[in-house]
C-alpha cells in the first residue's frame, strides 16, 4: 500500500500532519469494518480516543512546524471542523457496512460498487517465473520487470514515469500511446521480439470486467478525464498502442491495484486476505464468500449503475467458493450515504473545484491527491483571520495545487529531523 503523505511512493511511510488524521481515519475504518462484518480473522482494533487525539492535534502540528503562533479560538474553529468523536466514527463504520452489503446485492444502488475481480484465490509464495507489469493508477505509472523466485521472494526492476496534466485530460489515445512509448523505453527487448512477453495490467479505476483480460472503464477518477476511454475496453486500447510500437507483449490479466496489493502481500505472507491503498487515491478489497454475495450468484446478465456489474458468465460458475471483491470505497459518502461523513468547509471547496463534483467524496477527504489542498485551505482560513503570517499569505498558499501533499509531508518530516 502507498502512503497519502507521499503519493508517489510505493511503500509504507509514517502518517504525517493532516495526513495523520485522515489516513489514520481510513485505516481505523478498514480495521473496524473487517471486525464488524466478521470476514477477516485476527483484525486488531484502534481506539477511537487515539483517532480523536490525532484529529485534534493535526492542524496544530502543521502550523507549529512553520513557526507560527496561533490564537486559540481560530485554531479551535479549524480543529472543530476536522474532529470526529467515537460516536461519529461508529456511525461511519455502520453506514459503510450497510453500503457494503447493499453493494453485494442484485441491482444495487449502493455508493460502493463492490466489483468482482475474477480473482478467486491467493498465491502461496512458491510461484516462479519472469513477468512484466504495467501499473497505472495516478499521477505516475510504473513499468516493471518482475522475477518470482519462490519461497515468497522476488526481484523487481522498475521504471517510473509521470503523467503530465495535459495527458491526464487529453485524448485517451495519447495517454495509451505515451504509456506504450515508455514501455518500449524500459523493455527494448520486446520490440519485434520472437516470443511474446506476458504482462499484467494494473488499472486503478472502476472497471466492468467480463473476463480476466478485458475490462470497460466505468468512470475516470483521481483527476483523469481522458476522452474516448470511458465505456471502452482499456486492455484493447493498450494492446493497440503496444502494436503501434511493434512490442511483442501479451496482456494476460487486468487487475485493479487494490486486489494486486492483496495478492502481492499474500505472496510473501499467505495469511493476507485484504488489501488497502492510501496513495494518490484510496481503495480497499477483501476475500468474500460467494454465498454471501447475491450478485455473484446471478444466472443472468445484469447491468445497473452504480453497482456496475455485467456478466454473461457469472464468476461463481466453476465451483469457486470465494472471490476477491474490489470495494471502490473512495465513492463512499455519495448518494444516500452522504450524511455519514463529517464534511468540512474545506472538503466542500475541494469537491466543488474537482473535475467530478459529488463523486468520490471519501477519497477526496483522505487521499494524497487532495490532502495538500485541504491543508492549504485550512492555513488560508487562519491567514484570513490574521492569526497566521500576520495576515499576509505567502505565494505558496495563493493558488490551488501549489501546496501539495508532498510539501505537506516534507514540512512534517523536517520538523521531526
Amino acid at each position: 500500500p502507498t502512503s497519502p503523505a507521499a503519493p508517489s511512493q510505493n511503500h509504507p511511510l509514517p502518517f504525517r500532519g493532516v495526513a495523520d488524521m485522515r489516513a489514520m481515519w481510513g485505516l481505523v475504518l478498514a480495521l473496524a469494518l473487517v471486525v464488524m462484518v466478521q470476514r477477516v480473522d485476527g483484525a486488531a482494533a484502534i481506539s477511537a480516543a487515539g483517532v480523536g487525539s490525532v484529529f485534534s492535534g493535526a492542524v496544530n502540528a502543521v502550523m507549529n512546524c512553520i513557526g507560527q503562533s496561533i490564537e486559540p479560538k481560530p485554531l479551535a474553529e479549524v480543529k472543530a471542523q476536522l474532529h470526529v468523536d467515537k460516536a461519529r466514527l461508529q456511525h461511519i463504520v455502520s453506514a459503510m457496512k450497510s453500503e457494503m452489503q447493499s453493494g453485494l446485492n442484485r441491482n444495487s444502488d449502493s455508493s460502493l460498487k463492490m466489483l468482482p475481480s475474477h480473482l478467486t484465490g491467493s498465491p502461496n509464495g512458491q510461484e516462479k517465473g519472469d513477468f512484466l507489469a504495467l501499473d497505472l493508477g495516478g499521477t505516475n505509472f510504473r513499468v516493471l520487470k518482475v522475477t518470482l523466485q519462490g519461497d515468497g521472494k522476488y526481484s523487481v526492476n522498475a521504471g517510473k514515469f509521470k503523467v503530465e496534466d495535459n495527458i491526464m485530460t487529453g485524448p485517451g489515445k495519447d495517454l495509451f500511446a505515451y504509456i506504450a512509448s515508455k514501455i518500449k523505453e524500459h523493455v527494448p527487448e520486446a520490440v519485434d521480439g520472437a516470443k511474446p512477453l506476458p504482462m499484467g495490467f494494473t488499472f486503478s479505476f472502476p472497471v466492468e470486467q467480463p473476463t480476466l483480460d478485458s475490462g470497460t472503464l466505468v468512470v475516470w477518477t483521481k483527476g483523469f478525464t481522458c476522452s474516448g476511454v470511458e465505456g471502452q475496453d482499456v486492455v484493447a486500447l493498450l494492446r493497440k498502442a503496444l502494436a503501434d510500437e511493434k512490442l511483442n507483449i501479451k496482456v494476460t490479466a487486468l487487475v485493479n491495484d487494490t486486489p494486486g496489493t492483496q495478492l502481492a502481500g499474500a505472496y510473501t505472507d499467505p495469511s493476507v486476505c485484504a488489501g488497502m491503498i492510501l496513495g494518490t487515491g484510496t481503495n480497499m478489497c477483501y476475500m468474500e464468500k460467494v454465498a454471501k454475495a447475491p450478485k455473484l450468484q446471478m444466472p443472468e446478465a445484469v447491468h445497473r449503475l452504480p453497482s456496475v456489474v455485467t456478466w454473461c458468465h457469472p464468476p461463481h460458475l466453476g465451483g469457486f467458493t470465494s472471490h476477491i471483491i474490489n470495494m471502490e470505497w473512495g465513492n463512499f459518502g455519495s448518494g444516500s450515504s452522504h450524511e455519514a461523513l463529517p464534511f468540512s468547509a474545506y472538503d466542500a471547496i475541494v469537491d466543488r473545484k474537482s473535475p467530478n463534483p459529488g463523486a468520490q467524496p471519501f477519497e477526496k477527504m483522505i487521499s494524497g491527491m487532495y490532502l495538500g489542498e485541504i491543508s492549504r485551505l485550512a492555513i488560508v482560513d487562519l491567514i484570513a483571520k490574521e492569526v497566521c503570517f500576520a495576515g499576509q499569505a505567502p505565494k505558496l498558499f495563493l493558488s490551488s495545487g501549489d501546496f501539495n501533499t508532498e510539501l505537506m509531508a516534507g514540512i512534517e518530516g523536517a520538523k521531526n529531523t
